[in-house]
Order: structure tokens, then C-alpha cells, then sequence
């Protein structure tokens, strides 16, 4: 893991923070943000056009601008080249997602403010020739709908819509071995049946091509969701050029979850992998019978 991400660089990585925070209205005066949709505006699109979306977040632009191993993945050339290839296509079936701090600060809660100030501030001036002049970019944080906001009471309303995109369908979630999208909660009420293809739960583009094959023998009508980190969105793509709907659907579980409980701060979920939660990157195994029928291929153990 990055010395970045340690507890011995907290304090450094606050100061720096609180100094870059500084610079955000200089660096958005020179380095104007491009144009991004609103959440609503966002599912609203995927909804009615059954488009694709390739959503990023900070973690995303750190791996590629600052060349910087995850937590979950680490650094690779062809990954990160993927992810610039995506950032900056035109293809009209497949939306870019931007991050919220993107589109608005309003109604983030300080801490959120402070770290989308600091991660533009640091990040943009360097992105920015990733980013096409003039395209419409969505908004990636359309599964992000809880813990970051202060008043919360259009989260239930947005968790409903985001269901909509499922509404009547097959689904085939692609996630890591230990994520579980949906187990012990009724985030998929709406799908007319659930199937799951299991990736690793770190370093998932190691099997991109095998997920990739595995996910192509699904009929076309299928909509895939996909949550796997910066894998996500090279599966996403891939999918989407080659005729599906894909969704890189990201967090969204573990926001419900904190949704149902009412938390207040980013809490362990029991069984699910919950990587922004102290102690959540460890995980038991589950017994859960729903979950394991919903299993038609697992790629989480296979050897490079």
C-alpha cells in the first residue's frame, strides 16, 4: 500500500489538505471546472436512454495523475491508460462520470468540502488535458446519495430512482469476491432476477480479460452493474462498446446500508467488503443461500 494512505502520514495529509483547500478559488479561477450534470439530470439519462456509465472518483484520478497504487490495486500503465482513454471518448451511448465536487459544493458536510477543495486544487490543473472541451460529463456521485451531505432527506427519494435503472430487468452484478451488492438488503426489489460473476477482492484487473469473456456470453438485453473499483470502468466500457448497458454502480450498496442504519459517520457493514470503514476490508465468508444461488462464475481465486 502507498505510504500516502499509512496512519503516519495522517498529519501530513491533513496540513496539506487544509493548505490546498486554500488554493481551490485561485486554481477554479484559472483552471475553470468543465461543465457536469446533476445527479438527477444523471439517472434521469440512464434511466430513459438505458445508456452506460464510466464513473470516477478522487481515488481514480490519484492512480492516474499521481501514478499512485490503491489500496485495492495497484499501479498499473495499461489501467491507467484505459481509464484516460475513457475519460476522454465521445461516445454517445457511454457517459463520463465526474465526482460531486465536480458539480457543487452544496449541502457537502465541511470535511467532504475540504477534501474535494484539496483533491481539485492538487488534481485538476493536471487533468484537465484528460477532459474533452465542451462535453457534457455526468455525475459519478449519482450512488453516492447519503453520508456525505448535511441534510439527507432527498437521499430515500434518490436511493428509489437509482432502483429504477433495474426496474424489470436481468442484472448481472460483477463485483469483488467480498462485496455482495444487495445481500441481506432490498436494494434489487425491482430486478426480474439477479446473477453474479465474482472478481478478486484486490488487484481485479489482473482477470479484466476473463471477467470480460465470462460477462460476453450474456444475451444482450442483460444489464450488467459492475463494482470493482478502477476496474469497473474498463469492464464498463468494454461491455458498452460491445452492445450492453453497463453501470459502474460503485458504492451504492454501502450507502444504503448506511441509509437503513442512519449512520453518521462510515461504519463496518457486516459480511460486505466496506473499504472506506475502519475494519472493513476484513470480511468472513458467507452462508447466505440467495447470495451463493446467485453465483454463475467466480474468478476470485485464479492464478495470473
Amino acid at each position: 500500500m502507498n505510504i500516502r494512505y499509512g496512519k503516519a502520514f495522517g498529519p501530513i495529509r491533513k496540513v496539506a489538505k487544509y493548505s490546498l483547500s486554500g488554493l481551490y478559488p485561485l486554481i477554479i479561477k484559472l483552471f475553470p471546472l468543465p461543465k457536469v450534470k446533476s445527479i438527477d439530470e444523471t439517472l434521469d439519462k440512464i434511466i430513459k436512454d438505458k445508456v452506460s456509465i464510466c464513473r470516477f472518483g478522487d481515488s481514480e484520478f490519484l492512480f492516474i495523475i499521481d501514478k499512485l497504487s490503491l489500496p485495492y490495486q495497484t499501479q498499473s500503465r495499461e489501467l491507467r491508460e484505459g481509464m484516460i482513454e475513457i475519460l476522454c471518448s465521445d461516445n454517445s451511448q457511454i457517459l463520463v462520470g465526474l465526482p460531486i465536487g465536480y458539480y457543487s459544493l452544496n449541502n457537502l458536510k465541511e470535511d467532504a468540502k475540504l477534501t474535494w477543495r484539496s483533491q481539485i486544487a492538487w488534481i485538476y490543473p493536471r487533468l484537465k488535458k484528460h477532459l474533452l472541451t465542451g462535453k457534457k460529463y455526468y455525475n459519478a456521485s449519482m450512488t453516492r446519495l447519503y453520508m456525505d451531505y448535511e441534510d439527507t432527506s432527498d437521499s430515500g427519494r434518490l436511493f428509489q430512482k437509482v432502483m429504477k435503472i433495474w426496474e424489470g430487468r436481468d442484472i448481472v452484478l460483477i463485483e469483488g469476491e467480498k462485496s455482495r451488492l444487495g445481500m441481506g438488503n432490498d436494494l434489487f426489489k425491482y430486478a426480474r432476477s439477479v446473477n453474479r460473476i465474482l472478481g478478486p477482492v484486490h488487484n481485479a484487473f489482473e482477470n479484466v480479460n476473463l471477467l470480460y469473456q465470462e460477462a460476453i456470453k450474456q444475451p444482450k438485453n442483460v444489464l450488467f452493474l459492475i463494482a470493482m473499483g478502477p476496474t469497473a470502468k474498463i469492464l464498463a466500457f468494454k461491455l458498452a462498446r460491445n452492445g450492453y448497458q453497463a453501470v459502474d454502480i460503485g458504492n451504492v450498496d454501502v450507502e444504503y446500508e448506511w441509509f437503513l442504519r442512519g449512520a453518521t459517520k462510515k461504519m463496518k457493514i457486516p459480511g460486505k467488503y466496506t473499504s472506506e470503514a475502519s475494519g472493513g476490508r476484513v470480511v468472513d465468508n458467507t452462508t447466505d443461500s440467495n447470495y451463493l444461488s446467485q453465483v454463475i462464475a467466480n474468478y476470485s481465486n485464479i492464478e495470473k
